[in-house]
C-alpha cells in the first residue's frame, strides 16, 4: 500500500493570517481618517469622529492607533510607499528616461489617490508630527527627492530635455502634484489615473520647453 500524500495544512492561503487581517483593518482606518481629515482638517477631526465614521467604538479604534498623529504618520508612509512603487513600475515598463518620468507621475497620482481615498492629509506639514514620527518621514522625503532628481538628470543627460537644475525641476512638478491634495475629490469627475495622465503631460511639456 502506498503512503498517502501529505495533506496541506487546513485553510492554507484561504484566510489571511491574523497579522494580515490586522493590517487590512488598520489600512481601512487610515483611508477613512484621510477622508475625515480632508473634510474637516487634521486639527479639527477627533478620533471619536473617525470611530463613528468606521462604525466602531473608540476603545476598538485604540486597538489599531493611539493618536491622530499616528494616523498622519501612517498616511504619509503610505504615500512614500506609493512613490517608491511608482518608481519601480516606471523602471520596469520603460528604459527611456523621459518616459520613465512620465510613467512615474501617472502611477504615483493613481496609486496615492486610490490608496488614501482622499489624500488631503498629505498637505498637512511634517511639523504637525512629534519629533519621533517627523524624523522618519523627513528621511523618506530626502530619499524620494534624491531618486526623483536622478530621474530628471537622466532625462537631461539623454537630451530629452534641456540641461538645468534637477532640484528645481523636482520642486516644480512635485509642488504641483502635491497641491492636488488640496482639491482632489474621490467622487469627482476625473479618476486619479486621468489626473495623472493630464499632469504628466503638463509636466513634460513644461520641462522640455520650446524644444
Amino acid at each position: 500500500m502506498t503512503a498517502q500524500a501529505k495533506k496541506p495544512p487546513r485553510w492554507a492561503d484561504a484566510v489571511p493570517a491574523r497579522e494580515a487581517q490586522f493590517e487590512i483593518k488598520r489600512r481601512a482606518l487610515v483611508r477613512e481618517a484621510a477622508r475625515a481629515f480632508g473634510r474637516s482638517g487634521f486639527h479639527n477631526t477627533s478620533l471619536e469622529e473617525i470611530a463613528e465614521a468606521l462604525g466602531v467604538t473608540k476603545p476598538a479604534l485604540y486597538r489599531y492607533v493611539r493618536t491622530k498623529h499616528e494616523i498622519l504618520f501612517e498616511a504619509k508612509t503610505i504615500a512614500f510607499d506609493a512613490g517608491a512603487r511608482a518608481r519601480d513600475m516606471a523602471a520596469a515598463e520603460s528604459s527611456d528616461p523621459l518616459e520613465r518620468l512620465r510613467l512615474y507621475i501617472v502611477h504615483y497620482i493613481d496609486l496615492v489617490t486610490s490608496e488614501l481615498g482622499s489624500y488631503a492629509v498629505l498637505a498637512e506639514p511634517v511639523t504637525s508630527l512629534p519629533p519621533e514620527l517627523a524624523e522618519p518621514i523627513r528621511g523618506r522625503m530626502r530619499e524620494a527627492d534624491r531618486a526623483l532628481r536622478a530621474m530628471v538628470q537622466a532625462a537631461m543627460d539623454s537630451g530629452a530635455m534641456p540641461q538645468g537644475d534637477p532640484k528645481l525641476a523636482v520642486a516644480f512638478f512635485m509642488g504641483a502634484i502635491n497641491h492636488i491634495a488640496r482639491w482632489y475629490d474621490p467622487n469627482g469627475k476625473m479618476t486619479g489615473r486621468q489626473i495623472g495622465e493630464t499632469f504628466a503631460g503638463f509636466v513634460l511639456n513644461g520641462l522640455r520647453g520650446r524644444g
